[in-house]
């Protein structure tokens, strides 16, 4: 009765965290469509077979109101967890490497000229992050900014062409570049900021990659006009986060920003 017990404990234990383990990397663009209505995409990259799969995301526009926005790419089938859906998003790279692709959009039409701050909160991050301690309790957290202002005109959120999903080396110098443009034309520039969880906060316990293996130095930058980000030397395998903003500038002033959050898989190639 007792073994019976701590083995049913044992898998309730498991599926739970099964359940919780999940965000990995994202952000938050929009994009005008008329004189106060946007378009508001979320792209996250989750764990692919993690039964905490989402068909649909809530999104707080900022304005004290929210939207419960659904999947909106991939094929239609079933969810990890067995759910019919019309999108399951997509997989990415080998199944090895167990990323899902989802994106969820939105309309949402603002009563006036103001500043906002569009978020996103879901729990969980995926399990065993180097960098965020206990990172399967911990929320994962996006943040965009959309200035209306008709004395600075037309504006919509910076792009990212490239993932937010990469692999590294140990012992091998790192490069990454997000591949961001303005649609406007505005003049952009990059900074890292920390991850953040449960109720935007800043998480407590998060270094910096190169802040984790204490015994070897090694530096993490950005350019801050170029948004490369450098990584002179990984030293210890595992799954590592960071976040940083990209900046919208329009005659030296700032209109808005993304942030993205994202994840680097360190591998001893």
């Amino acid at each position: 009765m007792v073994k019976r017990l701590l083995v049913t404990l044992l898998f309730v234990s498991v599926l739970s965290s099964a359940r919780a383990t999940h965000q990995r990397a994202g952000e938050i663009t929009y994009k005008r469509l008329s004189e106060l209505k946007y378009e508001v995409t979320i792209i996250t990259y989750t764990q692919a077979y993690s039964l905490a799969d989402r068909n649909e995301l809530e999104l707080l526009w900022g304005d004290g109101t929210s939207s419960i926005l659904p999947r909106s790419n991939g094929p239609a089938g079933y969810t990890p967890a067995g759910y019919p859906s019309d999108h399951i998003g997509e997989i990415i790279g080998p199944a090895s490497d167990s990323i899902r692709k989802n994106i969820y959009i939105g309309e949402h039409t603002y009563a006036g000229p103001a500043t906002y701050l569009i978020t996103l909160e879901d729990p969980n991050r995926n399990d065993g992050i180097m960098n965020i301690p206990n990172s399967v309790e911990v929320p994962f957290f996006l943040e965009s900014q959309l200035v209306i202002n008709p004395f600075v005109g037309t504006n919509n959120s910076p792009q990212l062409l490239l993932p937010p999903v990469d692999k590294a080396c140990v012992g091998h110098p790192y490069l990454h570049n997000a591949g961001a443009y303005d649609p406007d034309g505005d003049s952009l520039s990059y900074s890292f900021v920390v991850c953040r969880g449960e109720g935007g906060e800043p998480i407590p316990g998060f270094k910096m990659p190169n802040e984790v293996d204490q015994a070897n130095t090694s530096t993490f930058t950005i350019n801050h006009a170029t948004g490369d980000i450098v990584w002179d030397k990984p030293t210890m395998q595992g799954e590592y986060n960071f976040a940083f903003l990209v900046e919208e500038w329009r005659n030296g002033v700032r209109i808005g920003y993304v942030t993205r959050d994202m994840q680097i898989r360190v591998l001893a190639c």
